[in-house]
């Protein structure tokens, strides 16, 4: 089992654990609950095993309504969110959270394999998430970025436990205050022992914010005598930026003889500034404010110090989206330097293999090959690693595409290698329409149909079925072979990037086609997948939105003016 221990229904924001101190002890250490939210569970099982070292509570959700209803039975340190969902994707779910006030402000990670071009990346900051990761994931990196949001809140808990604690504590004992001061005259409140004893700041004002009796704890926290407070209305002790405001608290006390509650600076005799967080009742008939203070400097620093982290995890995040651009840019130049010393590599072998016939051994010329057939082999792999960065960069323009229209266009473009494999493709008609990007949509259907052509017993004949499916505002497009099929244990393997399962000699490739196949279904907002079985064929699958029935028709009009 996870060292993360799985949150049940009902957990509240954080719960205690037990631990051992350090003098062995059996302590309480506070757990946060952190959520993720994917549809695929071999994704929530990764992040799961990544974030176990934490030993925090781990929420999973495999949609984005089962998020909500999880944000309804608790709070969370941090929502890890993914973007390519099925129903709710990860933006809309972001932007239902937003709307929630008391899950508004939570943080929210977008984890996700869809690009992270510029649009993506701004629409996941616009809807207030606070970091946009792509896979593959660095689970140092997100260890790390979730840690910081777990100490946040752990901090603000404690923070808003201190200051309800301290709200229940001051009205509870303002009440016993104002009812025992109400028949006492200046006399009777000089000898109250609670009075001159109390930690906290007591005292009373008139209605012009002089103070008229105060405790000890007020020079103590301010640094002034007694006669030097009382000679000073409450205005002219206050912070220039908090006078205003303190004036307006005072003139609603007079107004509606109501309490009140404000925090505000004050200075200190030494020319500092302290933070008091004070409560004022007013007692018209009588002219006066009893006033119950505290000092908050060290609760006001910590908020301070969280402001400030906050500020530098945004630079930190600022950092690293930049970074995450300068390795891009780096990997595409890289690509395409690369190709020319390469090209250079198999022509002058070319050249030597053409002149030297005389002077060279079977052995060099054997050797020679085999260099050109490396160089050639080299630059079809940077060729497809070119294709895949630019699928990356790209910009997509999404807009209705005619199923039935790209198949017929990918068939026709291969019809050469169909015939010569003597291969039967079966088109099960109608085809739906779906919204995408039609380039991205037939390199799609191109890559999974010449699989099935390729992947094929020596000597059998390619039977390939395509068809589609329509459910709930999704269509699925199926590519069905009967193939030499894929272990279970490989099969999200082959979407990754240069992973190959059979020898070069076997069945040529570079290892990058499935690769962008799943970066171009993502980055139309879809999903891709297998089922397969080894010598019973494969049936590959992506999900896409289907086209609106206004694009449908307004795309048909195109068709027919064309």
């Amino acid at each position: 089992m996870s060292a993360a221990r799985i949150a049940t229904s009902g957990s509240p924001a954080v719960s205690p654990a037990e631990a051992f101190g350090p003098n062995g002890h059996v302590e309480q250490v506070t757990r946060t609950n952190i959520l993720l939210v994917d549809d695929r569970p071999d994704k929530l099982l990764a992040m799961e095993a990544i974030l176990a070292p934490l030993n925090q509570n781990i929420v999973k959700a495999r949609s984005g309504k089962d998020a909500l209803r999880e944000l309804l039975r608790r709070d969370f340190a941090v929502i890890l969110l993914d973007v390519a969902m099925p129903g709710m994707d990860g933006f809309e779910t972001a932007a239902m959270i937003r709307r929630r006030p008391r899950s508004e402000h939570t943080p929210i990670i977008f984890v996700t394999s869809i690009s992270n071009s510029e649009n993506s990346v701004f629409q996941g900051y616009s809807l207030g998430a606070v970091d946009y990761i792509v896979t593959p994931i660095m689970p140092e990196v997100l260890r790390t970025k979730v840690s910081v949001f777990v100490e946040l809140h752990r901090k603000s808990e404690v923070i808003r436990e201190q200051a309800e604690r301290l709200r229940q504590a001051e009205a509870a004992r303002h009440q016993r205050e104002l009812a025992e001061a109400a028949d006492r005259l200046d006399t009777e409140t000089r000898r109250n022992r609670f009075f001159t004893l109390a930690l906290d700041l007591l005292g009373i004002a008139d209605f012009n914010g002089y103070l008229l009796q105060i405790n000890p704890a007020w020079e103590k926290a301010l640094g002034y005598t007694e006669e030097e407070l009382k000679a000073r209305s409450g205005l002219e002790l206050a912070h220039p930026d908090d006078r205003e405001a303190m004036r307006q608290q005072f003139e609603r006390l007079k107004r509606d003889g109501l309490p009140v509650y404000f925090e505000a600076r004050y200075e200190h005799k030494d020319g500092s500034w302290r933070w008091l967080g004070w409560t004022a009742a007013p007692f018209a008939s009588e002219h006066l404010i009893y006033i119950f203070a505290r000092d908050i400097t060290s609760r006001k620093a910590a908020e301070e110090e969280i402001r400030s982290l906050n500020a530098e995890l945004n630079r930190r995040i600022n950092d690293l989206t930049e970074i995450n651009k300068e390795l891009e840019s780096f990997s595409y130049s890289i690509s395409h330097d690369l190709r020319a010393p390469l090209r250079s590599i198999a022509s002058f072998t070319q050249v030597v293999l053409s002149v030297g016939d005389k002077g060279l051994s079977s052995e060099c010329r054997d050797y020679l090959r085999r260099v050109e057939s490396a160089a050639k082999y080299m630059d079809k792999l940077l060729m497809d690693l070119l294709d895949y960065s630019r699928l990356s960069r790209s910009e997509m323009e999404l807009g209705p595409v005619n199923l039935e229209t790209a198949v017929t266009e990918v068939l026709f473009s291969i019809d050469q290698e169909i015939q010569s494999r003597q291969a039967r493709i079966e088109v099960v008609r109608p085809l739906s329409c779906v919204r995408g990007h039609p380039a991205t949509v037939r390199q799609v259907l191109f890559n999974l149909i010449a699989n099935g052509l390729k992947f094929v017993k020596p000597g059998g004949v390619p039977e390939i079925q395509i068809w589609s499916e329509e459910r709930n505002g999704w269509v699925r497009v199926f590519i069905a072979d009967q193939g030499i099929g894929i272990a279970s244990q490989f099969q999200r393997k082959i979407f990754g990037l240069f992973q190959r399962l059979h020898s070069q000699s076997s069945y040529p490739g570079t290892g990058v086609g499935l690769a962008m196949v799943q970066k171009g279904v993502e980055r139309m907002g879809g999903r891709i997948g297998v089922e397969s079985e080894p010598g019973k064929g494969s049936r590959f699958w992506f999900m896409l939105p289907q086209a609106e029935a206004a694009d449908q028709l307004e795309f048909a009009r195109e068709l027919q003016k064309a």
